[in-house]
C-alpha cells in the first residue's frame, strides 16, 4: 500500500484568533488576576496597583496602573507580552517551568480589550524601554491584524516608572471597555478589587497556610472609594484582621500580604466567648467558631499528589474577613456582595490559587453552594487549567477521578464526620439557646400586651379577656376561644347548634338550617372584603363591628350585599333570659336571588347589651 505524503498546511486566521482570545475571559475582573501573576512569576516582592480617572474633554478617562520590582522583560522577549502562545514560563520542550502559572501565552490578552495600553520594563542588565499599542481590536477590526510600536523612550510614556526600583515592570491600561458602564464598573471598588485579590489571585494563595513562603511579598492596592473603605474598615470592632495602609506619593495604598486568610482557631466556649466579648457586637458566640480539621499532602503515585485544607467556620467568622459576604436577612445580594453559597465549600486549586468551586465532587453531587460551612481547598499542580484559567476542565478525567476518589475518602473518615458533628451540635446549641431567647421575649412581649387588655366582667361572675388586637382588627383565634367560653356558660345563648368546626379549609361553623347545611364565617373584626362565597354562608359572628348602614360588602365572587341595621329589633335566644332583649342587629341584604340575606352577630354588643357584661 503506498504511503499517503502529507503536505498541505493548515493555516490560521491569525488577526480572528487574537479577537477570540481577547474576548473569551470570563470576568472583566480577570485583569488583576493576571497582571499579579505575571508579576509574581517575575518574581516581584512589591505589586503597586492604582485605579483612577482623570478627567478630559467632554468626559473622563479610565485608567489602571499596575507596577512592580520584579525581573522586567527583556526585550528580546516583547512579543511574549503582545503576541499569541508564547511565553517565557516554558522551557524549550513547551513544558511549563515549575512554579509559574501564567505560561498558556493568553493571559495578557485581557489587556488588550482597552484603547490604550503601555508599558515599560527595566532589566538587571541595563535594559529600560517602554512599548505602546493602541486600540488592538480596532487595528484588527479595520485590517485583520494589530501593530504594537517600536521600542521608545520612557519619557515619552504617559508615566514615570519608579526611581526606587532597580528592576520592574510597568503597565498602564487605559479605558479597558469591560468597564465602560456601571454594569462592571462597580469592580472597580476597592473592596471589590481587594476581595477578590485575596480569593482568586496569586495574592490569595493557601499555600501560605501549609508552609512558611520563603520571601514575603505584598500588594499594595488603590481602587475606587478607598477612602470610604479606610473610615468604614480600620478599627478590630469591624473587621478582622485590622487592614494597613501606607501613603505612596501622598495617596493611601492598602498592604496586603500574600496569602488566603485562615482566622485564628476557636472551637471552645472560652475562646469563642472571650473573642465575641472583644468584638462587642452582641452576636451568638458560637457564630465565631473556627476550627482546622484537616491539612496534608495526599500522594496518589509518585508522580501525582494533592493538599488537601479543611477549616470549618461559623457565621460571623466568615463575616469578620469576608467584608461582603451578605447578611441573612439579605435574601438577594446587592452587586457589591455575594453569598455564602457563592463563596464557601470546597474548591480545587493550582498552584496554590483557587480556580473553581468542586462541592459537587462530594457525596455523589449534591451541588455546588451546599458545604457552606466548609472552607475547603484541593491544591493539585496536575490540574489542567482552561486557555483563560478559569477551570480546571482540561485535566485527564482518570486525574481527576483519583482525586476526586481519595477527596471523598477523607471526608468519610470517623475523626473528619465527628468533627463536622462538633460544628453542628455547636449550631444546635445557638438555635436552642435562640429558642429559649425568642420563647422569653415572646411571653415578655405577650405579658405586657396582657396587662393592656381589657377584662368582661359576666354577670355570672366569670372574667374573660376581650381578644387583643393586629393589624386587621382584633384577632379571630382569640374570638374563638371568646365564644366558646361564652357558650360555656350560656350554652343555650343563641338559636343554632354548631354540628362541627375545622379551620383546614376556612370553614369555621357548620349548622343546619332547613335541612341544608350552611355555615357560619368567624371574624375578629367584620370588613367589607369576604374571603367566602356568600352562597353557603348563614351568618358571620364577630368581636366588633365598625362597618355603617349602607356600607357594600363583597365576595370572591364578587357577589355584593349592602349593610343594614336595625336599632330596635330583638334578640332570639334559647335562653328564656335574654330571648326578645332589645338589641342593635346587623343584615347583610343581598343584591341578587345568588343568595340569602345573613345575620351578623356582633359579639361585644352581645355581651353588653343583653348578658349584661361589663368591660373594664
Amino acid at each position: 500500500m503506498s504511503k499517503i505524503q502529507m503536505t498541505q498546511e493548515a493555516t490560521i486566521d491569525n488577526g480572528y484568533e487574537f479577537y477570540q482570545t481577547i474576548i473569551n475571559f470570563d470576568h472583566p475582573i480577570q485583569i488583576f488576576r493576571e497582571a499579579f501573576q505575571n508579576s509574581i512569576d517575575e518574581n516581584a516582592t512589591e505589586v503597586y496597583c492604582k485605579v483612577f480617572l482623570v478627567k478630559s474633554l467632554g468626559g473622563e478617562d479610565l485608567f489602571i496602573d499596575i507596577w512592580d520590582n520584579g525581573g522586567g522583560l527583556k526585550k528580546g522577549d516583547v512579543d511574549c507580552f503582545f503576541g499569541l502562545a508564547k511565553s517565557t514560563k516554558v522551557s524549550e520542550d513547551k513544558t511549563p517551568i515549575p512554579g509559574k502559572l501564567g505560561y498558556k501565552g493568553h493571559g495578557t490578552k485581557i489587556f488588550f480589550k482597552s484603547e490604550k495600553i503601555e508599558i515599560c520594563s527595566k532589566t538587571d542588565d541595563g535594559e529600560l524601554w517602554g512599548v505602546i499599542l493602541d486600540d488592538p481590536v480596532k487595528q484588527i477590526r479595520d485590517s485583520g491584524k494589530f501593530r504594537y510600536s517600536n521600542f521608545i523612550e520612557v519619557d515619552k510614556l504617559s508615566f514615570k516608572f519608579p526611581n526606587q526600583f532597580n528592576t520592574g515592570f510597568y503597565l498602564r491600561i487605559k479605558n479597558p471597555y469591560y468597564f465602560k458602564t456601571q454594569h462592571t464598573r462597580y469592580m472597580l471598588n476597592h473592596m471589590y478589587i481587594r476581595d477578590y485579590s485575596k480569593w482568586y489571585t496569586v495574592f490569595g494563595n493557601i499555600r501560605t497556610a501549609l508552609a512558611k513562603p520563603d520571601v514575603k511579598r505584598y500588594l499594595f492596592l488603590r481602587g475606587f472609594n478607598i477612602e470610604h473603605f479606610i473610615n468604614e474598615y480600620s478599627s478590630f470592632s469591624s473587621i478582622d484582621p485590622v487592614p494597613e495602609f501606607i501613603k505612596v506619593v501622598s495617596e493611601e495604598f492598602e498592604i496586603i500580604p500574600t496569602g488566603h486568610y485562615f482566622p485564628d482557631q476557636r472551637s471552645t466556649d472560652k475562646d469563642m466567648k472571650k473573642y465575641a466579648d472583644k468584638v462587642k457586637k452582641n452576636k451568638p458566640y458560637h457564630h465565631y467558631y473556627s476550627k482546622e480539621i484537616y491539612k496534608k499532602r495526599e500522594y496518589l503515585d509518585n508522580n501525582l499528589f494533592f493538599d488537601f485544607l479543611i477549616f470549618i467556620e461559623g457565621y460571623e467568622t466568615k463575616r469578620r474577613y469576608d467584608v461582603l459576604l451578605s447578611k441573612q436577612s439579605s435574601s438577594v445580594p446587592d452587586i457589591l456582595h455575594h453569598t455564602d453559597a457563592h463563596r464557601y465549600g470546597i474548591w480545587a486549586c493550582k498552584g496554590g490559587v483557587p480556580i473553581e468551586k468542586i462541592d459537587d465532587w462530594y457525596k455523589g453531587g449534591r451541588g455546588v453552594g451546599t458545604y457552606t460551612f466548609m472552607h475547603a481547598f484541593v491544591d493539585c499542580e496536575s490540574f489542567e487549567l482552561t486557555g483563560t484559567r478559569g477551570s480546571i476542565r482540561n485535566t485527564d478525567l482518570e486525574i481527576l477521578d483519583k482525586v476526586k476518589e481519595r477527596m471523598n475518602a477523607i471526608l468519610e473518615q470517623k475523626s473528619i464526620k465527628d468533627l463536622f458533628k462538633e460544628r453542628d451540635a455547636w449550631e444546635k446549641t445557638y438555635k436552642m439557646e435562640r429558642k429559649l431567647d425568642d420563647d422569653k421575649e415572646e411571653l415578655n412581649k405577650r405579658f405586657k400586651a396582657a396587662q393592656n387588655r381589657k377584662i368582661i366582667n359576666l354577670p355570672n361572675g366569670v372574667q374573660l379577656l376581650e381578644p387583643s388586637k393586629n393589624q386587621s382588627g382584633f384577632s379571630e383565634s382569640e374570638t374563638l376561644i371568646l365564644l366558646i367560653q361564652l357558650l360555656t356558660s350560656y350554652p343555650k345563648l343563641f338559636t343554632f347548634n354548631l354540628l362541627d368546626y375545622n379551620t383546614t379549609y376556612g370553614i369555621d361553623f357548620v349548622v343546619r338550617k332547613e335541612e341544608h347545611p350552611r355555615y357560619i364565617e368567624l371574624k375578629g373584626k367584620m370588613q367589607s372584603k369576604i374571603n367566602h362565597s356568600f352562597r353557603y354562608v348563614y351568618k358571620f359572628i364577630c368581636y366588633d363591628i365598625d362597618l355603617k348602614e349602607g356600607d357594600i360588602l363583597e365576595d370572591p365572587e364578587e357577589l355584593k350585599a349592602q349593610l343594614s341595621i336595625n336599632k330596635n329589633d330583638k334578640f332570639g335566644s334559647f335562653d328564656k333570659r335574654f330571648n326578645n332583649k332589645k338589641v342593635i342587629s346587623y343584615q347583610l341584604i343581598p343584591s341578587s336571588t345568588a343568595f340569602q340575606s345573613m345575620e351578623v352577630i356582633v359579639l361585644k354588643k352581645i355581651l353588653t347589651d343583653i348578658i349584661g357584661a361589663k368591660l373594664e
